[in-house]
């Protein structure tokens, strides 16, 4: 006897679907936190400057109230 072939259900082609989808889905926000991660250092990096830069003036005004 001949086996009978089993074409997936209807269920099983939109669970197929959703599995795609879903991945889809999960690559792009993988690409959109990463993008952000890179926003981030870059921020950091800025963040790190600008507090060198204020420090340094904060200094300077101490050094100028105090030696007057």
């Amino acid at each position: 006897m001949a086996d009978i072939i089993q074409f997936p259900s209807k269920h099983d082609i939109n669970k197929v679907d959703r599995l795609r989808e879903l991945n889809e889905a999960l690559d792009r926000q993988e690409q959109m936190l990463q993008d952000t991660m890179r926003e981030l250092d870059m921020l950091n990096e800025e963040i790190v400057t600008l507090t060198t830069e204020y420090n340094s003036m904060l200094q300077q005004l101490k050094d100028l109230v105090l030696n007057t």
